[in-house]
């Protein structure tokens, strides 16, 4: 993820729970291999907010991700540079595959590797 700022959106567990997050605009416009990480259209149903980031131990719902590696130049990030982005919905998630192409804020980056959720 990068810094920046940040707006209210969903999360959608494996479990099909919706909870509120803060996340960054540029996470849902990540593309892999033709498929956008948009939000879950579902209304929110959780009392508790799930967190993107942070330690899966952590007492409450802790997002899926994925880690996408730079293939091109961005500005503010080092060459070949691997980010860790929040995957919003599980189908977005359970479709990409490791290798696949895409784009993260209009760059070219290649899926290298994933983290399953975790809600203690």
């Amino acid at each position: 993820m990068s810094s920046g700022v940040f707006e209210d959106g969903k999360y959608e567990s494996n479990d099909g729970d919706i909870y509120f997050c803060r996340a960054q605009p540029e996470s849902k416009a990540l593309i892999l291999g033709g498929v956008t990480n948009a939000y879950p259209t579902a209304a929110v149903d959780q009392k508790v907010s799930a967190r993107l980031t942070g330690s899966k131990r952590q007492v409450g719902a802790t997002a899926r991700s994925v880690r996408v590696q730079l293939t091109a130049s961005l500005a503010g990030y080092k060459p070949n540079a691997v980010l860790t982005v929040p995957i919003f919905t599980p189908a977005v998630y359970d479709g990409f595959v490791r290798g696949q192409v895409g784009t993260y804020q209009g760059t070219a980056v290649k899926y290298v590797g994933r983290s399953s959720e975790g809600i203690v």
